[in-house]
């Protein structure tokens, strides 16, 4: 009797279905997010980007400036080859445990540690001694060290419309000390200069102090190690981050989101090119972004607290212009020159009048000059004389409504009221040395970030009435709940009356209650996921940041853990 052959069994392996996960946004949060799903080949990503461009803040003209103005000496030798980032330009905190500085390396960045500066404190030729600069910024970053600590140790006690500068003053009023040995002992010279020095932070956060909230003073964590200047193009990290996409990631530029439809089954995403659906989204468009948008882009609109959250959090503005002058008539071994206010500081009306400024400038270099202005010279890094003139808040405002001549003009008068060289006559000044109109920069090119319609502004911060909280709450992803309308009233004759006109009305079957869809917050079926600096709670405000928030999302969406 033959033996029956055993027959081999074929191996079964379990094949996860495909995810579809669509991503709104080119930025560094957008890509570093791709760059994490596309490492599990069963899911499917789309990335809409708006521009023409991928990097969304993060952006470096390398051909900025035609080599043609070089060579007819309009501007410097030199300056058409370096890259000039009119977006993020600085690494906060050099370390390896910034997610950065690994991207840094593999992208060559090179960057310095700009730590040299030049403070003028009032109109007038003279600044102030090195030695009293740099006693003057010690006080300062001790004051805001003390503020962040006051923040840690009370944040019950402070009220939600408490300001730092609030503070501050109260501070210098109350607790220091008259007597020259005592320990909070400050003279009272460097008591008249903080008020204007502690407009550095509504520069470096780019909101007004009296709006900027004492209670989360210390809710940014940064790395350790220097804040560090890129010198060779942010770009590269977008480069480096990109350049990680694997075939299962389709980029689409030039596709402009008009609408995000969501149900319980999936996403729906119409674009100025078409509809696209998938089962989750990441949605990275900037707070500034949200703040315009939200309620005509989301359907169904998003939970009330996220709508409050946006509308709470401010997303400020820095603005850059860049001033190519044909020699270098400022400190050239310095990195930044500063302008403090002060009682004189508002327009000479004889400097307005020398520069034609129309009224619109003059309201412009006003409120300028209410603020701590600042500039950066580019002398320290390429030995060219280059300017990047700085203005935030309402400044910034102002100064992107003009044009790019008038904006330079603008500048132009501010410089002159530290450095009269500028409005000297023709011939006054030493042997061969350019004075007056001949140092005047004749090309400039301008950000214009707030009227940026995928922008919106530069970057958030926590002002008073807001909280750490709102940006927390962007961490949770948001999914639907549906519920009926049930057809019946209150009482049997409206009742009857409904039924009367549903009868008319429905001929084939009963009518069946509505369905509505209302958002809700869904840790565990989500399906709408947010990223981007300001969806962070401790690294807003910082290209890390944004970072880390894309890897968040990614590691969510793939069941993993990840912190920030």
């Amino acid at each position: 009797m033959p033996v029956p052959v055993p027959t081999k069994r074929k191996a079964t392996t379990t094949i996860r279905p495909t995810q579809r996960v669509i991503i709104i946004g080119g930025g560094i949060s957008g890509l570093g997010a791709a760059r994490e799903l596309s490492k599990d080949p069963t899911i499917q990503v789309t990335l809409l980007e708006a521009r023409s461009r991928l990097g969304g803040r993060i952006v470096t003209h390398r051909d900025l400036v035609p080599k043609s103005l070089e060579l007819s000496g309009k501007i410097p030798p030199g300056a058409s080859d370096i890259p000039y980032d009119f977006g993020a330009s600085w690494i906060h905190g050099v370390n390896p445990d910034n997610p950065l500085f690994e991207i840094a390396q593999l992208g060559q960045l090179e960057y310095i540690h700009t730590d040299s500066d030049v403070m003028f404190m009032q109109p007038g030729p003279d600044a102030m001694p090195k030695e009293e600069s740099d006693q003057l910024w010690q006080v300062i970053w001790s004051l805001w060290y003390r503020a962040q600590s006051y923040a840690t140790e009370h944040r019950d006690e402070i009220a939600e419309d408490k300001s730092f500068i609030e503070w501050l003053k109260e501070y210098l009023d109350g607790t220091q000390s008259h007597d020259p040995e005592g320990e909070n002992y400050m003279e009272e010279k460097v008591k008249k200069w903080i008020p204007g020095m502690a407009l550095h932070w509504a520069d470096e956060n780019a909101i007004p102090l009296e709006n900027m909230s004492l209670k989360y003073m210390d809710a940014e964590r940064i790395f350790p190690g220097p804040h560090s200047l890129v010198i060779n193009g942010y770009d590269r990290v977008i480069k480096v981050v990109s350049s990680g996409l694997k075939k299962n990631v389709k980029v689409l530029l030039e596709h402009v989101v008009e609408k995000i439809e969501y149900d319980e089954s999936e996403v729906r995403v119409s674009t100025s090119q078409g509809l696209f659906t998938a089962d989750k989204l990441i949605c990275t468009l900037p707070l500034g972004v949200l703040q315009h948008q939200h309620s005509t882009l989301f359907s169904p609109p998003l939970p009330t607290h996220k709508q409050k959250a946006i509308s709470r959090l401010r997303f400020g503005t820095m603005y850059k212009i860049l001033l190519f002058f044909p020699t270098c008539f400022w400190p050239p071994q310095r990195h930044f020159i500063n302008f403090l206010p002060s009682a004189l500081s508002i327009p000479s009306p004889d400097l307005v009048s020398y520069f034609k400024l129309n009224e619109k400038q003059v309201e412009a270099l006003t409120v300028h000059m209410q603020d701590l202005s600042n500039s950066s010279s580019l002398m320290p890094q390429y030995n060219i004389p280059i300017i990047i003139g700085y203005a935030v808040n309402g400044a910034a405002e102002l100064m992107e409504r003009l044009t790019d001549e008038e904006a330079r003009m603008v500048f132009l008068c501010q410089m002159a009221h530290y450095f009269p060289i500028l409005v000297q006559e023709a011939g006054t000044g030493k042997e061969g040395e350019l004075v007056g109109k001949a140092l005047w920069p004749t090309v400039s090119f301008m950000t214009r970030w707030s009227q940026d319609p995928f922008a919106r502004g530069s970057y958030t911060s926590i002002p008073l009435r807001a909280s750490q909280a709102d940006l927390e709450t962007f961490s949770i992803p948001v999914g639907v709940q549906s519920y009926g309308i049930t057809p019946l009233c209150g009482n049997d004759s409206d009742e009857e009356k409904y039924r009367t006109k549903k009868r008319r009305r429905t001929t084939r079957k009963q009518q069946q209650p509505e369905k509505r869809l209302k958002a809700v917050d869904d840790n565990e079926n989500g399906r709408i996921f947010f990223a981007g600096e300001h969806t962070s709670p401790s690294r807003f405000a910082s290209v890390h940041g944004a970072l880390m928030t894309g890897q968040r999302e990614a590691a969510r969406i793939l069941g993993q853990e990840c912190s920030l």
